[in-house]
């Protein structure tokens, strides 16, 4: 029995032990792979030279599996007939289906396309190189693609293309004619080509969307309009540097056509109208400042169907329109009611406008006649002492400018009396009591010296990189900015080729570079109340031009 009792006693020490070595280690298999997977062999052997069979495999440390490999691979040169990419445990073998080019270096660039078969950890960028012949090519070529708007990496994935000096027939020879290398940007818009002959390159870069290695109508494209020659090394002196913008290839046309209400239409175009005509029964119709909105007016003020065409340059569009009431909205008891704004007048004054002195009033219908010499009262809250203003109607009779000069700090109470407009039907305007405190503002006032030879546009952006403000120079000489909020800007100047008097986009079909932008050095930190002046001097070599 006491033996009986001493093997037991074994066994439950040898449970105890065996659960405890159970219990060594990391729980739930150890900790979590994080790591892509590693090569650790290629048959052929990476860079093999006199390469001549038809397949090659890549041993990896862990197994793998291949993701997206049309879009994740880049071969150069290209191929017309795409490899097979296969996995096999942990190996990925690539059947060549394509003829080699006798004496070629060709580079498979592998962009985020292994990816380990258990956690999907991604391996970034991983290339395989063979020669057909009996030397390796070893030239390369680098540079960076950068927003040509505003000097940052595009958003989107931009291959580049380098074709060489023979076979580069004319500057837009990449809408026409597959490269003969080819690679992509990073994240940071940095590319380089390797493996490359020796020679001279005409480099273009594309946001290749359909993926057929061309630059196509529409697509943002970037290029370099000399040859660059290809080294044996890469360093800052042979960087190349590619500016990439959308091409302007808009067709004017019809955005949206609408009732905006019983009586009341409203058409968008995509460009600004030049010479409208509409053609309606009974209507009235006026464009808005931008000339891209056209609103209508019926004398029918309860027209809810309508058979309109519109005519301008490069545009004719027969519209059919009709009135869809809103949803109404229940009221509490169960009745149904919509809500409507039948003012005829209202005031797009701010207490914190930065244009305080320009006030404004906008009309829901065209006003047809005003009272001469009509006038705003304009009464100071602090003593009730009260001015009257001059009223100016805009050409387009939508909208009015309050000639008031008023004083940061103070608060104001500004009254129209009741009939001081009549709208295209009769109607009059009712009365309006608004109140304004106007705030105090900056002045930026830029010493400009143009020694560019062309006009310049300069732009004040505030901190969300949006333009403020936006001024012609096409001489040296002061330009005065008022009204800027207390903030930091920067300023970047355009040389404005065309004297279009704003940017002018890239389009690589047409073999125009998009416009030059440089930055000024440092950003202007503006306070209320001041006024804060610098002098900015520009020549084409800022640009990069000689």
């Amino acid at each position: 029995m006491r033996r009986n009792t001493i093997i037991g006693a074994i066994l439950v020490l040898m449970v105890a032990a065996i659960a405890g070595c159970a219990k060594q280690g990391y729980p739930n298999g150890g900790p979590k792979d994080e790591q892509p997977p590693k090569a650790v062999g290629a048959k052929p052997q990476n860079e093999s030279r006199n390469f001549s069979g038809s397949q090659f495999s890549i041993a990896f440390d862990e197994y793998i599996v291949v993701k997206d490999a049309n879009n994740n691979v880049l071969i150069s040169p290209p191929m017309r007939e795409k490899p097979e990419f296969t996995t096999k445990g942990k190996r990925l073998v690539v059947n060549i289906n394509d003829t080699l080019q006798p004496n070629t270096t060709y580079l498979f660039q592998f962009k985020g396309a292994i990816v380990d078969f258990t956690e999907g950890n991604v391996l970034p960028s991983f290339e395989y190189v063979f020669s057909t012949g009996d030397r390796m090519d070893t030239m390369m070529l680098a540079g960076r693609v950068l927003g040509a708007h505003d000097g940052k990496p595009w958003k989107e994935t931009v291959t580049v293309m380098a074709y060489r000096e023979g076979n580069a027939t004319s500057d837009t020879v990449a809408a026409a004619q597959q490269p003969d290398f080819v690679t992509r940007c990073g994240k940071d818009g940095v590319f380089a080509f390797h493996y490359i002959p020796a020679g001279r390159y005409r480099l273009v870069a594309v946001e290749d969307k359909n993926r057929d290695l061309l630059v196509g109508r529409g697509e943002s494209a970037a290029w370099e309009s000399t040859l660059v020659q290809a080294s044996d090394s890469i360093d800052s002196a042979n960087v190349t540097l590619l500016r990439i913008s959308v091409p302007d290839r808009s067709v004017q046309r019809v955005l949206k056509a609408e009732f905006t209400g019983p009586g009341r239409a409203s058409i968008s175009t995509l460009l600004p109208m030049q010479q409208p005509a509409l053609t309606g029964d009974s209507l009235v119709w006026r464009l808005n400042e931008g000339r891209d909105t056209m609103m209508v007016w019926f004398h029918n003020s309860k027209c809810d169907s309508a058979l309109l065409v519109l005519s301008d340059t490069a545009l004719q569009d027969t519209l059919k329109l009709r009135y869809r009431a809103p949803r109404q909205r229940r009221r509490r008891g169960g009745q149904r009611h919509q809500q409507q704004d039948n003012a005829l007048i209202k005031t797009l004054c701010s207490g914190t406008s930065a244009f305080y002195d320009d006030l404004r009033l906008a009309f829901t219908v065209p006003i047809a006649a005003m009272v001469e010499s009509a006038q705003v009262e304009v009464m100071r809250v602090k003593d009730s002492s009260v001015s009257h203003y001059p009223i100016v109607l805009d050409s387009n009779a939508l909208g009015a400018r309050i000639m008031a000069t008023l004083q940061s700090g103070e608060e104001y109470q500004m009254r129209l009396r009741d009939s001081l407009f009549t709208d295209i039907f009769g109607q009059y305007s009712d009365s309006l009591v608004f109140k304004l405190a106007p705030r105090d503002y900056g002045t930026l006032v830029m010493q400009m010296e143009n020694k560019t030879g062309s006009p310049l546009v300069l732009e004040v952006l505030d901190s969300r990189d949006s333009v403020v403000a936006r001024r012609s120079v096409i001489a040296s000489g002061e330009v005065r900015i008022d009204h800027l909020k207390a903030e930091e800007y920067h300023l970047r100047a355009v040389l404005d080729s065309d004297a279009n008097g704003m940017w002018t986009t890239g389009d690589y079909l047409l073999g125009r570079q998009p416009e030059y932008i440089v930055y000024y050095s440092k950003g202007l930190k503006l306070r209320e109340k001041w006024e804060m002046e610098e002098r900015w001097t520009l020549t084409k070599t800022d640009f990069g031009r000689k």
